[in-house]
């Protein structure tokens, strides 16, 4: 069965769209006692409808491909909220509409909020439970017996609700992977007249791509039968495999790294959340705890408040980073890393360290946009030269602001790199970081850096 996922977004969108006008109406009542709008209310109602559906096809909030990704469907959802609380403000500040009532309007948003998040989540529940019933799935063949193949089909066999059924996986030569009893296997030749004896939907073709006559006979067969033919290319020697397909008129051009902050729309929400937490750190934190630390820096040894240290930043620019001093003066400060033990750490130094609090200078270098709050930490400039001509992806972590902290600090690889294998797995989990970047992954690295701050972390020192 089959044909469903069409009426999907529509679903959805009658569902918000339902949602934006039940909020919009119950606290209108609630706060005024009637439904009878004026005709500035009047007004407002239409934009309030106009806007959501603009922007929702604007950010293609209905685009419900990956339903097994429920945190980017609800990030998604919360972003096209966000724009659609901007541009309504922005409308009704450049009109001067003083009249509006904000308690109205704040409470209208609250409920949408609440409600359409709920909503969604069920909807796509919903959504789920329908597939793995058995409902909308669509028939497929794959076509190759090698890695690829067998990746593909074990992800296709994974999980029911990806509303996928494999019918069959046919290659010229030995199949080596196992296949479920109930699944046709068999020789090229034989995959025509099975296709279209279980009425199949899609057929994945995994094997190299310079059978170019074989592509064309298949292609030929499923456009003359009404069946989408797929190409899966083998991209498993690159160190991630997630690649984009661009097209300058004719011509496919492959990008290998999908790079989400190259869009400006999360560019500048990513920016917009910098300025916001930094700001809110630097006056109702570091106003009071810079003075403090001051104090028993000052108290512990000479030298100045901050280590100021140049170092590389986002497109290998350099600039001045800031912490709180903690360790004594030394002419070896921008070359030699502190290991555990190290004499030069002072004993405020020391707690400063452990604690991460020496670090809080740097939300000064996230204010002036030097740094962002998440993101691979910046490395000395004597590091960033001997470690790019010793590891092949090294420049890539520079090809985003560095963060005061990262996905590679949280799973174990702060401090110091004794060995080249540590510095290996930190910029693996950075270059996973550039290519799967979303507020929601900030945020959880944001949540896991205070978490260890609180349990305890054996390489801050």
């Amino acid at each position: 069965m089959k044909g469903y996922s069409r009426y999907f977004w529509a679903i959805h969108f009658i569902g918000d769209l339902f949602i934006v006008n039940f909020a919009f109406l119950l606290t209108y009542y609630l706060k005024f006692e009637t439904l009878i709008f004026s005709d500035k209310y009047k007004f407002l109602f239409i934009i309030f409808n106009a806007i959501w559906i603009l922007v929702a096809l604007f950010i293609q909030l209905y685009e419900l491909k990956r339903l097994r990704r429920l945190d980017r469907v609800l990030f998604n959802l919360f972003k096209a909220f966000i724009f659609n609380a901007f541009i309504i403000s922005a409308i009704l500040f450049s009109l001067k509409a003083s009249e509006f009532s904000r308690e109205h309007l704040y409470a209208t948003y609250v409920l949408l909020f609440a409600l359409i998040m709920l909503w969604r989540y069920s909807a796509i529940k919903l959504i789920y439970i329908f597939r793995k019933s058995g409902f909308n799935y669509k028939r497929v063949i794959i076509i190759g017996g090698g890695e690829v193949a067998e990746q593909l089909y074990t992800y296709f066999m994974s999980d029911d609700v990806l509303g996928v059924r494999v019918k069959g996986v046919f290659s010229d030569s030995t199949i080596s992977f196992d296949i479920k009893d109930k699944i046709k296997s068999g020789n090229l030749d034989e995959f025509e007249a099975f296709a279209l004896d279980k009425e199949i939907d899609e057929i994945y073709y995994t094997m190299p791509l310079t059978y170019t006559q074989k592509i064309k006979a298949l292609v030929d067969f499923c456009d003359k039968n009404m069946i989408r033919f797929k190409v899966v290319p083998d991209f498993r020697g690159f160190l991630f495999k997630r690649v984009n397909i661009d097209f300058f008129d004719d011509v496919p051009v492959v990008t290998l790294r999908a790079e989400p902050l190259t869009d400006i729309t999360n560019r500048f929400v990513k920016r917009v959340f910098d300025i916001l937490f930094s700001s809110l750190v630097i006056v109702f934190v570091l106003s009071w705890l810079y003075p403090l630390i001051a104090i028993l820096i000052k108290l512990s040894s000479k030298g100045p408040v901050l280590f100021k240290q140049a170092r590389s930043g986002v497109d290998n620019r350099e600039f001045m980073c800031y912490k709180f001093r903690s360790m004594t003066q030394s002419v070896d400060a921008d070359i030699k890393q502190a290991s555990k033990g190290d004499a030069r750490i002072t004993k405020i130094g020391a707690f400063l360290r452990k604690s991460s609090l020496d670090e809080f200078p740097q939300f000064i270098n996230v204010f002036m946009g030097d740094m962002s709050i998440v993101g691979p930490r910046p490395h000395m400039l004597v590091h960033t030269e001997e470690y790019s001509a010793l590891i092949n992806k090294y420049m890539v972590r520079q090809l985003v602001k560095p963060g005061i902290t990262g996905a590679a600090q949280v799973k174990g690889y702060r401090g110091e790199t004794k060995e080249l294998k540590d510095m290996e797995g930190r910029i693996r989990l950075d270059v996973w970081y550039i290519e799967n970047w979303s507020l929601s992954v900030d945020i959880n690295i944001i949540f896991h850096t205070v978490w260890n701050v609180f349990k305890g972390d054996e390489n801050a020192f």
